[in-house]
């Protein structure tokens, strides 16, 4: 066991702020791609800490924290999901431009909208295997981890997912 998951199941204070600072970007990435909507996002990526706190002590090693981590902050996506009523989209609060020139910068939003607009037309199942693997780029073996499915089925549903995906860049493409 690595000195650091030791502190942490002591319950050292110091050693949660490092582990927070380390992964909490990785884990708000997660959730913002999940969710669709900073505000859930955020409250997600602390609830997952918070719930990985309570539960460090029986933390058994039997994954990488990583993996545990992610699988935690999944699931309050994904429990986040199942109790939304009304949403924020996320176009409207988040918007991230290439600086490089106008035309590239209107290019890069257009790309990146629509490639939002396509995850979030995804049902939540095949959503959170494509932002595991193509966007946080996790392997299929963490995946089954964090999800508790098999192998096969990760390559499945990731399979539709980007079918999924290309179908709706298809139908929509004079809009992208």
């Amino acid at each position: 066991m690595d000195e650091l998951l030791k502190k942490l199941k002591r319950g050292d204070e110091k050693a949660f702020e490092q582990f927070v600072t380390e992964k909490q970007d990785k884990i708000y990435s997660v959730c913002v791609n999940m969710l669709k909507n900073i505000y859930d996002a955020q409250d997600a990526a602390q609830d997952t800490f918070i719930k990985a706190y309570r539960a460090l002590k029986s933390f058994k090693g039997e994954s990488s924290l990583d993996t545990w981590l992610t699988k935690i902050a999944v699931n309050t996506c994904l429990d986040i999901i199942r109790r939304r009523h009304d949403t924020v989209d996320i176009d409207e609060v988040y918007g991230v431009a290439d600086p490089r020139t106008p035309d590239g910068e209107y290019e890069a939003d257009v790309r990146r909208r629509a490639v939002r607009q396509s995850l979030a037309r995804l049902p939540s199942e095949l959503r959170e295997v494509i932002v595991l693997k193509d966007i946080e780029g996790y392997s299929y073996e963490e995946i089954s981890e964090i999800l508790v499915i098999n192998i096969g089925t990760v390559r499945s549903r990731l399979h539709r997912a980007r079918e999924k995906i290309k179908k709706i860049f298809l139908e929509n493409r004079e809009l992208f």
